[in-house]
């Protein structure tokens, strides 16, 4: 495969692409903006997929069209699928439109939904069209094939308004990924996935910014400074715990560690995220130069983690969002070469793509955590 740059540069011309939902269930789409699409792709569309006719929307969009949600969702065309779609009541052109559902008629109806200046009256509803809310921010918020299809649009230089249609076999089922990659292939279209879409936004768009900075003492490491940097993603903080001079030329001893709150904490006597977290602070403190980096997430409280001393594992698309924000803040303190401390074997993903290196990765030492008695 080519870099995602050149697909995006062959998919401003194409016009049409294959997704690949390799983050959830393996659902493949064919997708397409709507702007000023024409009838014969339309028809070719049909002719590849077989699917329904979806238009992902951003939420502002949705809004102008005045469209309001159906009482039902599903997972996909097939009733399936880990991310139920949100949909908004189905529409037709108001004019210009016979039995709405042949190639022209999609196309005229397809056309209003991708207008630059979006009219609403030239709707009508119920009809042969399906909009879909799309979270706004994308991929970076929902790995999800609507939000992909919307991302890569936009990439595109389209309008925010994308096409998609589930890929279907000779038997009507969902198409599996080797067929969407041969189907690729032999079409010549562009290929992408919604993995690698976020890694390149993770990659490319500022999201994080400092808002305050101390010393603070700590037990295990001395004096260190805290930087908080805001996420433009969640709109939490993270920090930053940081000892000694910092150089891109030189390996900086780091440990990632995500957010376990209660455990941390509240739970336990000596609950394995916190132990890691003593235990970090303490290496880079023997080291005298390192950084801790501590990333927030939003905060879900139930039964399990209320009970649970052990941190929960996210899915692979959240820990590319925690990975790609902890690059984010690495970078911006001048970090170039990393010597990993880590609790597994598992490497942070994608971190070439931001310009660092890991040299090595290190178990976290096991200190023997000693717990002050009052009298």
């Amino acid at each position: 495969m080519s870099s995602i740059t050149d697909r995006l540069a062959h998919f401003s011309s194409s016009r049409h692409a294959v997704l690949l939902d390799d983050a959830g269930n393996g659902r493949a789409v064919v997708i397409a903006p709507v702007e000023e699409i024409s009838e014969t792709l339309v028809n070719e569309l049909i002719t590849i997929s077989g699917g329904l006719t979806f238009v992902a929307l951003s939420p502002d969009r949705a809004a102008a069209f005045l469209l309001s949600s159906m009482a039902r969702s599903q997972g996909d065309s097939n009733g399936r699928g880990h991310h139920p779609l949100s949909l908004y009541t189905s529409v037709e052109a108001r004019s210009g439109v016979t039995t709405g559902i042949s190639a022209s008629d999609r196309a005229t109806t397809l056309r209003i939904l991708g207008e630059r200046v979006p009219q609403p009256r030239s709707l009508v509803r119920p009809g042969h069209i399906f909009p879909v809310e799309a979270k706004a921010g994308g991929v970076l918020v929902r790995a999800a094939i609507p939000e992909a299809s919307l991302d890569i649009i936009k990439l595109g230089g389209f309008t925010d308004a994308a096409l998609f249609m589930d890929l279907l076999d000779r038997t009507g089922e969902l198409l599996d990924t080797r067929g969407a990659k041969t189907l690729a292939d032999t079409q010549n279209l562009p290929l992408f996935s919604i993995s690698e879409l976020i890694q390149y936004r993770l990659s490319r768009e500022p999201l994080i910014s400092r808002v305050a900075e101390a010393i603070i003492p700590t037990k295990q490491a001395g004096e260190l400074r805290a930087i908080v940097y805001r996420s433009a993603l969640h709109e939490v903080e993270h920090i930053a715990y940081v000892k000694g001079e910092i150089s891109s030329e030189q390996p900086v001893l780091v440990r990632v560690q995500s957010e376990n709150t209660l455990p941390d904490v509240f739970g336990g006597e000596h609950p394995a995220s916190r132990k890691h977290l003593h235990n970090s602070l303490r290496a880079i403190g023997e080291r005298g130069n390192g950084i801790v980096l501590y990333l927030r997430k939003p905060l879900i409280i139930d039964s399990d983690s209320l009970t649970s001393e052990q941190p929960v594992v996210p899915p692979p698309t959240d820990q590319m969002r925690e990975y790609g924000i902890g690059a984010q803040i690495l970078r911006d303190l001048g970090v170039g070469q990393i010597e990993l401390l880590s609790s597994t074997n598992r490497a942070l993903m994608g971190l070439s793509s931001f310009g660092i290196s890991v040299t090595r990765q290190l178990a976290i030492p096991d200190y023997q955590i000693t717990v002050e008695k009052n009298s």
